[in-house]
């Protein structure tokens, strides 16, 4: 079902998934300057006006009440720590905590300087960097469909803005823009919108904030058929009898390694409250997937994951892997947390006994949550943890490719075989095409 504004359902999601859509060959980034598709759809110019069959316009639906028009929107104090506070409605305004976080739109304020290059925008202010909390407006999505999403932004004056797009939390950033004073920021992007995604635009100053920065954010219906991008989304949130859901494909089945047996898996609460449940492993637990993934293309894995302890004799926690030996001219990717003092996350595209394929990187000891993101593009690889790019190692175009589905908590080809990871992992993606690593 396409929706519209009119319909009181809003299948919504700011996403920024874009590129390589059904195009043969395509290695771009999901992001191109002003939203420009190469081979997609030309985004060059973003539109005025929300474009038809017009899903929501953030500006046209803000009314004043806590919701906007049909309840479709919360407008917040984003708290940087995986924390948000609804604002509170003032008049023709939504302040935060800090008064100088406040939303409201041209509609109320006609005459401010932003107004005039974006005439009908929201009118954000940040207090800044030394506030407790970012000015955030943000969308969930009710349905899985395939949208496509227009942001300008105009600051009249003063120091730099900083715009991010992030789906869920803050470290899960899908698009970081600077907008600097008398400039049109804009960015259009074609998305895959999951059911139950949170999706949130931040004004997140670095230094000083800005008072009544324009801002338009328009949702159309794309007219492509989900998933367009995604390959797995695993939330592990919906569990039934031995598999988990994963929304954009096959799902998987959680067994025991010794003795091969399907179990139903357990379930653990997830890294922060809106996320829901996590996948709870101990040794000898895992999940195997249904199919290869299609890796022939720039690829983006990301995870949420919590590592409790090391398996006694063994080095390496496999948390996600589909390495392959077998195949002549790819090898899969394989994520675990080795056993060494102080413990490392390593990210490998080959046996680890060769050199030049495989990075580790520092992983904390204390048991808490850690964002991964993997991002395969332009002949290397990216690491990112917790939207801090850590590393980076070479990898030609197509050398992720593999015929083993991928596996949680184990590794299909080294040794010694079996499932080492104890810990807990939630909400597992893989697209087809680049995110931001950083």
């Amino acid at each position: 079902m396409v929706l519209t504004r009119r319909s009181g359902v809003l299948g919504l999601a700011l996403g920024f998934v874009l590129g390589c859509v059904f195009l043969a060959g395509c290695d771009q980034s999901l992001f191109d300057a002003n939203g420009a598709a190469k081979g997609g759809d030309d985004d060059t110019v973003v539109p005025e006006t929300c474009p038809d069959p017009c899903v929501a316009d953030a500006a046209g639906d803000f009314d004043g009440s806590s919701g906007g028009t049909g309840n479709h929107w919360r407008y917040l104090d984003d708290h940087r720590n995986r924390t948000w506070k609804p604002m509170m409605a003032d008049g023709t305004a939504m302040t935060g905590e800090d008064q100088g976080n406040q939303i409201t739109t041209c509609a109320a304020r006609p005459d401010a300087p932003a107004c005039k290059a974006l005439p009908n925008a929201l009118l954000v202010s940040a207090a800044g960097a030394t506030s407790n909390a970012d000015p955030a407006i943000e969308l969930t999505s009710d349905t899985a469909q395939v949208i496509k999403l227009s942001i300008r932004a105009y600051v009249p004056s003063g120091d730099d803005q900083i715009v991010r797009v992030y789906r869920n939390s803050r470290e899960d950033v899908l698009y970081t823009g600077t907008a600097t004073a008398e400039t049109v920021l804009d960015q259009a992007v074609t998305i895959d919108a999951l059911a139950g995604d949170r999706f949130l635009v931040a004004l997140a100053p670095t230094a000083k904030g800005s008072s009544d920065v324009g801002l338009h954010v328009f949702v159309n219906a794309a007219g492509k058929v989900f998933p367009s991008t995604c390959q797995v989304a695993v939330s592990f949130t919906a569990a039934a009898g031995n598999t988990v859901d994963n929304l954009c494909g096959g799902d998987f089945t959680h067994a025991l390694w010794d003795g091969n047996k399907d179990t139903a898996p357990a379930l653990a609460p997830g890294p922060y409250t809106e996320l829901g449940q996590a996948g709870d492993f101990t040794a000898d637990n895992y999940f195997r997937g249904t199919a290869p993934l299609d890796k022939s293309h720039d690829t983006t894995l990301q995870f949420w994951v919590r590592w409790r302890q090391a398996v006694p004799l063994y080095d390496d926690a496999w948390v996600f892997s589909d390495l392959d030996y077998n195949s002549a001219n790819s090898v899969g990717l394989g994520v675990g947390i080795r056993n060494l003092s102080p413990p490392t996350l390593e990210v490998a595209v080959c046996d680890t006994t060769m050199p030049g394929c495989w990075r580790d990187i520092a992983y904390p000891s204390d048991g808490s949550w850690q964002f991964l993101r993997v991002v395969h593009t332009d002949g290397n690889i990216n690491v990112c943890l917790n939207g801090v790019r850590k590393t980076s190692f070479p990898a030609a175009a197509g050398a992720l490719q593999s015929t083993f589905a991928p596996n949680f908590g184990n590794n299909h080809q080294f040794l010694p075989q079996g499932a080492f990871f104890d810990g807990e992992l939630d909400d597992v993606r893989v697209f087809t095409g680049a995110l931001p690593c950083e």
